[in-house]
């Protein structure tokens, strides 16, 4: 539980402790207070406080160090998968769920894999209806199994909560 004193607001105090912690006392440019808490036993921030120079600099040569880490990634003679089916979209999937695992492939690129990996079998889907379009406009107009073809496509297509109480409309009456 953290205690917050009318008679000073900068200075925070854990309920059961005698610790008390204050917000950084470094005035930026503009004249306005560093909004940091102060680093226990100084009036500065980890940031501010002269004290922290060695820390600050070993934790932004860390970051540098870590910022310039190659990403893992498969050597370039890595074979192509073959990606006909969503059975091979799948494999492709848990393979590179286990090259994550092991280190030998970057997480950024894994994503980017499962992103085009669905982008991949949304395009299959479209393919197919398509294709399925297709067989029916080459059918013989005369054929009397295109509308019931046709309307259990749109049927599929449309079947959902929103197309529940459609009703088709009336035809013109011609005189």
């Amino acid at each position: 539980m953290v205690v917050f004193s009318v008679e000073a607001p900068n200075y925070i105090m854990k309920a059961g402790s005698s610790e008390i912690s204050a917000h950084c006392e470094y005035k930026r440019s503009d004249g306005r207070q560093c909004g940091a808490r102060a680093v226990h036993g100084s009036d500065r921030c980890f940031f501010h406080d002269p004290s922290c120079k060695a820390k600050r600099d070993a934790a932004r040569k860390a970051g540098g160090i870590e910022r310039s880490r190659k990403a893992a990634v498969l050597p370039a003679d890595t074979p192509d998968k073959p990606l006909t089916s969503g059975a091979d979209v799948s494999d492709l999937l848990a393979e590179t769920i286990n090259q994550v695992r092991r280190g030998q492939l970057d997480v950024k690129i894994a994503y980017t894999i499962g992103c085009l990996a669905g982008v991949l079998l949304k395009a299959r889907e479209h393919e197919q209806l398509e294709r399925r379009v297709q067989r029916l406009e080459r059918m013989n107009p005369s054929d009397s199994t295109i509308p019931t073809l046709v309307e259990s496509e749109l049927r599929s297509e449309f079947e959902s909560e929103d197309y529940e109480d459609y009703e088709e409309p009336e035809e013109p009456i011609e005189q």
